[in-house]
């Protein structure tokens, strides 16, 4: 487990990790054990959906150009 620096609670707590199922992808989930603030929330394999609190928006998949 990591420490992080909660912005609500003003303090360094060590992050709480939840793991969750969504249409067959898993969700992880690393908040502050106090308050609930959410540091981030993302699928495995597909990314990042929530940092700080805040959704991150979806970008469309950019195809590689190869030389």
């Amino acid at each position: 487990m990591a420490k992080r620096f909660c912005p609500i609670c003003r303090k360094e707590v060590e992050e709480k990790v939840t793991r969750e199922t969504d249409n067959g992808k898993e969700v992880v989930t690393k908040s502050c054990p106090e308050c609930g603030f959410v540091f981030i929330k993302y699928k495995v394999g597909v990314g990042v959906l929530t940092f700080m609190n805040e959704p991150v928006p979806e970008y469309p998949k950019r195809k590689m150009k190869l030389f």
